[in-house]
């Protein structure tokens, strides 16, 4: 009994340690021109844990330092994805876009043969890389501004500006950011209807949603990030959520699409509905104006319109009916359902972000803004 257990504390060490080496299995090497926040964000860890891993103390670093990325930190480049019935790890990992051995490494407790309904587990998203922006500030500007412009947060730009004072900011001051997406920026380049898409990304995988044709899943960087985004938010707000089906965006260098007038330029999409009766993936149909998910239809259109990054959606007048009811038996008052929503003014009418096309009851076409930075976008 004595050599049991002698042998099972000695294999109980052993799996110890090496989880202990795995967690400080990479090294990086600063190279010039890096900034701290840059490195966490390519590593999908917070400046926090690399601060914690090296002590460091404040922003600064050295080109030639050696720094110790780890596996298991606050990650700000994961997703959770909570198990749900009938998964596998396999199943996970094909949503994801990712392998098995990946899940594996991100969760040091995962039995690939043994998870539990409920269960949390960690995934790295997949399919972009990082980019370093400069901003000159303007007149006008504050910190907040700044950031919910660019879609970070103050506390990533105080990360990436060393010595930078959030309440003092001085016009011509140039901030550094780091933002998800390629390291070449995609431009739109004239209108939805007459365009083209320069430097196109490809809209990468995600458990939310599948795509139908990736020869046509090209957009601007910032039709992708709204996508990967809205997409995020459903999958923390809803357990059990069904898989969307996304047809068209954009070809990779935009122009003439069959079937469309528009999707030219990289920031149009056909996106499903919710609807009710769907279970694991909802199926890219016309549906019932009684079977319209309107809670989960309306977190959609809601996340891209409160965050200003669509100037229309295309829907169905039935189904715009059908959210109108709805939010109005909520309470919400009669000016925002004015600004949302072109019902009850009749299909034709030049009214609201969310308007009537032909063809629409089984898909909402999203047109997203031109982004600031980009001045050939009409």
């Amino acid at each position: 009994m004595r050599h049991t257990q002698l042998i099972g504390a000695l294999l109980t060490a052993l799996i110890q340690w090496g989880a202990i080496a795995e967690a400080a299995a990479e090294t990086y090497t600063v190279q010039p021109g890096d900034i701290l926040g840059a490195i966490a964000i390519q590593h999908g860890v917070t400046v926090a844990d690399m601060r914690e891993w090296n002590a460091i103390d404040g922003d600064v670093i050295r080109v030639g330092q050696e720094l110790q990325i780890r596996s298991g930190g606050r990650s700000s480049g994961y997703l959770s994805y909570t198990v749900a019935s009938g998964d596998t790890v396999g199943g996970i990992a094909e949503a994801h876009g990712v392998a098995i051995v990946d899940v594996v490494g991100w969760n040091s407790d995962l039995d690939p043969d043994r998870i539990n309904v409920g269960q949390t587990l960690r995934i790295r998203r997949q399919g972009r890389g990082v980019r370093r922006v400069e901003y000159e500030v303007q007149s006008g500007d504050f910190l907040g501004r700044i950031a919910e412009r660019h879609r970070v947060s103050v506390a990533d730009l105080v990360s990436w500006n060393s010595g930078l004072d959030p309440d003092q900011i001085r016009i011509g001051q140039v901030l550094v950011m780091m933002i998800e997406g390629p390291e070449v920026a995609s431009t739109s380049v004239g209108r939805a209807y007459d365009g083209r898409l320069v430097n196109g990304e490809l809209l990468p995988p995600h458990r939310a949603y599948s795509i139908r044709d990736e020869v046509r899943a090209w957009g601007t960087n910032e039709t992708v990030s709204a996508i990967l985004d809205v997409f995020d938010h459903m999958t923390s707000r809803f357990d059990d959520l069904p898989r969307l089906e996304i047809h068209d965006l954009s070809r990779e260098e935009g122009g003439s699409i069959s079937d469309h007038r528009s999707h030219q330029s990289g920031r149009d999409a056909d996106i499903g509905y919710y609807h009710a009766g769907c279970r694991r993936e909802c199926s890219y149909r016309s549906v019932d104006p009684s079977d319209f998910d309107r809670e989960r239809n309306w977190e959609v259109l809601s996340y891209w319109i409160d965050n200003g990054l669509v100037d229309y959606a295309f829907v169905d007048y039935s189904y715009q009916q059908v959210l109108y009811d709805w939010l109005r038996e909520r309470g919400v008052s009669g000016t925002d359902l004015g600004r949302w929503f072109q019902y009850p003014h009749g299909r034709d009418a030049a009214r609201g972000i969310i308007r009537h096309e032909p063809n629409h009851r089984d898909h909402m076409h999203v047109r997203f803004a031109c982004d600031r930075s980009d001045p050939e976008c009409r």
